[in-house]
């Protein structure tokens, strides 16, 4: 088993080896996550261009490559582009963007979870925005009609505001709220909770094939606590609304963890199990909070079983009782 870690994990070494002890790669552009296929990044790291055209080129030549869904799963350039556009979208466009890009990911064995962590930091203001009825077009229609309405009331009725205040609100209030009863959301597009059911899809989806190099057990840890906060920002910002959605997604984390841990035990130092059951003793990992109904594991029993069972296996590796 540990083979076939290894042989997938050479795919994103690449992209591991500039992290420093500082811990930043999850800052680095997207020139900086190298694709770790042996092709020309430059054909896949061009933006796309909105137009019909630009579109239908994005599709045919980038999106379509049978090497696409590697240079995806290594770097989430175009998927964050589609995301951050500048004009206002309906959320029918979120959730083709969310199908788009996760039915591509199927595709691939892996995905980085630096180049991950990154995407997570960059698109979530955008995905707050869209769960805001505020972000959509709709609501900027109705803005423009109230603001009209009053203008236009106080033109016309001046003089019946200051004859009759109460009279003149009341008819206001109720000229505004005509409006609202007969604005309607665009026909045929998702409603915030069927977005938030996309994003929870993307989310289940991606970070379930989230895997980290068998010598990076230091900074794979390091990124799972921030990944775990970063998910946890997706429930405060209210792009997801239901806490046991959240802690479905900790769960997919902490599981990924857990195989890494199993797969990686011949890489691992003893001296590090040390250094996750400190982080479990102190209570101040997100990730670690929510829990199921009573009486079922938790999830920091889940994680202290695995570092047992994985240190176990590692001292039974460096005393040459186990083989990998």
């Amino acid at each position: 088993m540990f083979t076939l870690l290894l042989v997938t994990c050479i795919c994103i070494l690449s992209s591991h080896n500039a992290i420093g002890k500082d811990f930043q790669l999850t800052r680095h552009s997207a020139t900086e996550i190298s694709n770790p296929i042996a092709f020309d990044n430059t054909h896949f790291l061009q933006k796309i261009r909105f137009t019909q055209r630009g579109m239908r080129c994005f599709i045919e030549h980038k999106y379509n490559h049978y090497k696409y869904a590697d240079f995806l799963a290594n770097n989430f350039f175009h998927f964050v582009q589609f995301l951050k556009r500048d004009s206002p979208q309906t959320r029918s466009y979120y959730q083709s963007v969310l199908r788009m890009f996760g039915n591509k990911l199927k595709q691939s064995m892996y995905i980085n979870p630096y180049a991950y962590c990154q995407m997570l930091d960059e698109i979530t203001p955008c995905l707050q925005k869209a769960c805001s009825d505020e972000h959509t077009p709709i609501f900027k229609q109705l803005q423009t009609k109230i603001s009209s309405t009053m203008y236009n009331a106080m033109l016309d009725k001046f003089d019946y505001l200051k004859i009759d205040p109460e009279a003149y609100f009341h008819d206001l209030s109720e000229d505004i709220i005509s409006l609202v009863n007969t604005t309607q959301e665009l026909p045929g597009d998702a409603s915030i909770e069927e977005l938030r059911k996309s994003f929870m899809v993307f989310f289940e989806t991606t970070v379930s094939k989230l895997i980290w190099s068998p010598n990076q057990y230091e900074h794979a840890w390091r990124n799972v606590k921030i990944i775990g906060d970063q998910l946890a920002r997706l429930y405060e910002k209210d792009i997801l609304s239901d806490q046991d959605d959240l802690n479905d997604l900790f769960i997919t984390l902490l599981e990924r963890f857990c195989l890494y841990l199993d797969l990686s035990y011949a890489e691992i130092p003893v001296e590090f199990y040390q250094t996750v059951r400190q982080d479990i003793q102190t209570k101040n990992l997100l990730l670690l909070e929510l829990e199921q109904e009573q009486f079922i594991e938790t999830k920091a029993q889940r994680l202290e079983r695995a570092i047992t069972m994985t240190e176990a296996k590692t001292r039974a590796y460096h005393s040459g009782i186990l083989v990998s």
